[in-house]
């Protein structure tokens, strides 16, 4: 894949085992680029292109970007909905017999707790499966560490999303140069790609590829 954007010259391969480093050094830039990152991703309109084989690809399809490193809480409400169905799916077609014997025994202490109760209580029978999983609180389980927390947001985005590329922004500032190889290493194993967009330049890792935007607006391939 390749992306472009009318204000840049480079034009950014993106491979899995090749980090693209993007460092906007002026303030503005740095929030203007990424705003309008945001934005496309999410929809609307943001100037840059992706595309494979020179055919034009949705960048709010096939791109993610990820800017909040303090909080899995936005992660779970991103894929509950497809967590659920590809949950669904797995145990309607291998464990269904599993699930109508938890839904026997469900009903066999629902029954009890009603004649416990103070007034007759029901329930819907046909839920099915995604309200057992509300029921409790199934969600994908984030990790301790931050790197292993982006890790599993990565696996999640490709299996659940169909993502093929991960924008970072400020990721070198919270991860510590050997953490940051062996995140780029396990991405490349994935077969994903990964864009780092920072606002200071740090020292070059093995795999990047670094893209400096000054202050002075001037363009330059570290």
């Amino acid at each position: 894949m390749k992306l472009a954007h009318f204000d840049f010259e480079s034009i950014f391969n993106i491979l899995p085992g090749e980090v693209n480093v993007l460092v906007l050094e002026g303030e503005t830039e740095f929030f203007e680029y990424c705003s309008r990152l945001v934005r496309q991703i999410s929809g609307g309109e943001g100037g840059f292109c992706l595309s494979y084989d020179d055919e034009l690809l949705p960048i709010s399809k096939y791109a993610d970007i990820i800017y909040d490193y303090f909080s899995a809480d936005g992660y779970d409400k991103k894929f509950a909905a497809k967590l659920f169905r590809s949950l669904q799916s797995a145990g309607e077609e291998n464990f269904m017999r599993e699930y109508c014997a938890v839904c026997e025994k469900f009903a066999e202490l629902f029954a009890k707790l009603n004649s416990e109760s103070c007034c007759p209580v029901t329930y819907d029978e046909e839920k099915g499966m995604s309200a057992l999983f509300k029921a409790f609180d199934v969600r994908i389980e984030w990790g301790e560490c931050l790197a292993e927390r982006l890790l599993t947001y990565i696996r999640a985005g490709i299996s659940l999303l169909k993502t093929r590329v991960f924008f970072f922004v400020n990721l070198k500032s919270v991860l510590p140069p050997h953490v940051l190889s062996r995140f780029y290493h396990e991405a490349e194993l994935l077969q994903t790609s990964i864009f780092l967009i920072e606002n200071t330049q740090k020292p070059k890792l093995e795999g990047e590829k670094v893209t400096v935007l000054d202050r002075d607006l001037c363009e330059i391939v570290a």
